[in-house]
This record gives structure tokens, sequence and C-alpha cells, in this order.
């Protein structure tokens, strides 16, 4: 978006709370204070206007405040015309045409994957409705209690009671998928763990070999392969699913068994693509 440079003033009735002048703001952006990009919809430079807000920080945090805004000035985003030149320089293509396509192939890509996650977490929630899975009080007691102490939060009855919930959820999720895994017999090879791991390793930021040695002391490597099993287990169900969407029309997730977007789903879609025709008849059970 547009640069604006402005001047605030944030008032509780008469009273000055908070002021700062000249401040540089990306139009759009949402980072300064809720109902300011509202705000600085219809205003031009040298312009004022006031809206209400919420304070987000300061001895009122929280209170509603008058917040009056100026734009001293605007200075507008200059982007490059979109050409072959721009091709060569952003991307490795040598055509504006090219990139298109290339964008366009993603978003469609993104769109697929996008359903068939949506696909498998609508999967699960039917399950869940259409099984009793009883769980031992003792425990979800204990991974509550665990929770809230990581969090030092035993004393919070209502977050408590949160917890309560998305940890029962969590675990009959678990154990469903684990009867899922053993009904599918799904098995893990050493490179879907391994790609799984690498994976996760960068979303900690961390060294795979590092990371690895880490799960291995700590005899973690077990939980690791029935992440990946129980994700596998899913996917497979899925190829025995009628997809539809908002519109009724059936969602084709074959793109999603043959190309995937980062390891872990590859090696999930590789899963499918093994396992779809060999494993039929157990899926029709």
């Amino acid at each position: 978006g547009d640069f604006v440079q402005v001047d605030l003033i944030a008032k509780i009735g008469d009273n000055t709370i908070d002021s700062a002048n000249s401040i540089s703001y990306e139009v759009g952006s949402g980072q300064l204070i809720d109902g300011i990009d509202e705000a600085l919809d219809t205003l031009t430079a040298g312009e004022t206007t006031t809206f209400e807000s919420k304070l987000l920080g300061g001895d009122h945090e929280g209170e509603m405040a008058q917040i009056e805004i100026t734009v001293l000035s605007v200075k507008e985003r200059e982007l490059p015309e979109a050409d072959d030149d721009f091709a060569q320089i952003a991307s490795q293509f040598d055509t504006i045409a090219e990139l298109k396509d290339d964008l366009k192939a993603q978003l469609e890509r993104q769109g697929v994957f996008t359903q068939a996650q949506q696909a498998r977490d609508k999967l699960v929630e039917k399950l869940l409705s259409d099984t009793e899975i009883a769980l031992p009080e003792s425990v979800v007691d204990a991974e509550v209690h665990r929770h809230l102490e990581g969090e030092n939060r035993l004393e919070d009855d209502a977050h408590r009671a949160e917890v309560i919930e998305s940890t029962s959820k969590s675990l009959k999720t678990q154990l469903l998928l684990d009867v899922l895994v053993e009904h599918l017999e799904i098995q893990v090879s050493q490179e879907e763990l391994t790609q799984y791991m690498v994976q996760s390793a960068s979303q900690y930021g961390m060294d795979p070999q590092e990371y690895i040695q880490t799960l291995d002391s700590n005899n973690q490597i077990p939980a690791m392969v029935g992440e990946v099993a129980r994700s596998k287990s899913l996917s497979v169900a899925l190829t025995n699913v009628t997809v539809k969407d908002t519109k009724g029309k059936t969602v084709d997730l074959s793109e999603f068994t043959k190309s995937a977007s980062d390891p872990v789903e590859a090696a999930i879609a590789q899963a499918v693509a093994d396992n779809s025709s060999e494993d039929e008849h157990d899926h029709d059970h």
C-alpha cells in the first residue's frame, strides 16, 4: 500500500492520553491501531478525521479512546512495470508470460492443497462424531495438569475447561487414527521418517542432524513414526471419500496425491499412490 506520514492524538473525554508526530505508516498493513486503515481510506494530505479505537498499551490499555489523525503527506508506492525485464529480475523465467503461468499453476496447486487439508479435517470430525471413544479420566487429567503447569496457570479454571476440551479431542483423534493405521496396515519407511524429521527440524530452525540426535536421546523417534503413520492413514482413507465444495461440485484431489508442497506431504502422497490400489478391499469395509 501507499505510505503516509501522520500525526496522532488519543483522547478519553477531554483528556489527551497520548500523541505522536510524523509517524510513517503503510496503509493497509493494520499494524498501528485498530480502525486506522478505514479512517485513512477517505483522507488526503492535510486532512484530519477522528475515529474510536481500543488502546493497545500504556496506562489506559484496553480502554476506548477517540483517535484524531492528521495526514501530513502521502507517498504512493511505485511498482515496477510487469514486463519481461521484471520477470528476469524477480524470477527464473525469461518472460512475463512464463512467470504468470507459473504463478497461476502455484495458486491452483495451493487451492487443491487447501481443499485437501480441509477435507482431511472434516473427515476427522465426521469420524469423531460417529465413533464413541471413552478416555480414562486419569489420562486426561494428567495431560491437562502437565499443560497448565507448563503455562503456570494451574489456578485458572476458565482456561482449564478449554484445555480439557482441546486435550480430550486431541487424544480421541490420536486413538482414532491409530485404529485407522492398524486397519489400513500403514507402514512408515525410513525415507518417509527422515523426510518428516528434516522438515520438522526446519520448522524449529535446527540443524537436521542435531534435531534427530535430540529426538533419539529423548526416545522420541517412535512418536515421530506414529505421527507420520497417522497422517498417511488419513490421506489413504481420503482416497475413498467423495469431497464436494460449498457449491456441491466434486473436488478432484488427485493432484494432491501426485504433487505435494513439502517433504511431509510428498511422503503422504507417495503412500496414497502406493496403497490406494493394494488396500482397496480394506477401504470398502
